[in-house]
């Protein structure tokens, strides 16, 4: 499972209040919490609704800031090109996300030379289109399919492409999570190759005993084949989910890292004598 650590996001009101205070002591705190607990990226949004040139100067602050720390991967997160376009060279890892692109038209018309001069980088496509987010499998795969077509003319091989098929709240709608699964096993079967990932929080928004909703979908879109997930790595309950998950569905090789952590007494729960 590849983590990619979610708490660099401008909505959460710590980060926020560290941004407008230029307080790099939280931000270096929340981005080695992350990559202890097990993160491969750092995901980065600066997105505060303060305008183009402010999100890009703040972006580049934290990313100044993550390389600091050192050589570490980043998942440049934003919605406005010019952002991704502006601070993607700034990482001083060679290792790097750009999240997202989407079947939108003007969107993909916009990142795809940005995306054929970066043809190294990962790629993370969301199953939406100029019609917004579709409510049935089949469309998130003919979008997948647009996505996965448009980036390999980019010179983007599959393995680093990850489709995102859009997680919505089950409380808007109880088939929200059962269209999400059944999406990633028709992508898996349709585009091999393709990696998948998912923002996992989505799933509870509007519910009480978020957490707990969160680690137990997480279980159930391991068992249907997800290979990343936007999370927090440092929920202890979240990596005990992906260890036991991946230990069941025969993805951890003799189970060599469920013992691990076992014996490193990782887990709450242990069998009574």
């Amino acid at each position: 499972m590849i983590i990619i650590g979610e708490l660099i996001n401008a909505t959460r009101q710590l980060i926020a209040e560290a941004i407008e205070a230029k307080d790099n002591t939280e931000i270096k705190k929340a981005v080695i919490r992350q990559i202890e607990a097990g993160a491969k990226y750092i995901d980065i949004n600066a997105g505060m609704g303060k305008g183009q040139a402010r999100e890009i100067s703040d972006m580049e602050w934290l990313i100044d800031i993550v390389n600091e720390i050192g050589e570490i991967p980043i998942c440049v997160d934003s919605s406005d090109p010019v952002v991704i376009d502006k601070c993607l060279g700034r990482i001083k890892s060679a290792d790097r996300m750009i999240n997202s692109i989407s079947g939108e038209s003007k969107k993909i018309e916009s990142l795809l030379p940005l995306i054929k001069e970066h043809n190294s980088c990962k790629v993370v496509g969301l199953t939406m289109d100029d019609g917004g987010i579709p409510s049935d499998v089949e469309k998130r795969i003919e979008i997948t399919e647009k996505i996965v077509k448009t980036l390999e003319e980019a010179g983007i091989p599959r393995e680093n492409i990850f489709i995102d098929p859009l997680i919505q709240p089950i409380s808007v709608d109880v088939n929200n999570g059962k269209v999400f699964l059944e999406s990633l096993r028709a992508i898996n079967k349709e585009f091999p190759g393709v990696k998948t990932t998912c923002g996992l929080s989505n799933i509870s928004f509007g519910l009480p005993n978020r957490r707990l909703l969160n680690r137990y979908f997480l279980t159930l879109a391991i068992g249907y084949g997800l290979d990343s997930a936007i999370t927090d790595p440092v929920d202890k309950g979240t990596r005990e989910a992906i260890y036991m998950a991946e230990a069941l569905t025969g993805r951890d090789e003799y189970c060599m890292n469920y013992i691990k952590m076992f014996r490193e007494g990782f887990f709450k729960t242990k069998d009574k004598k």
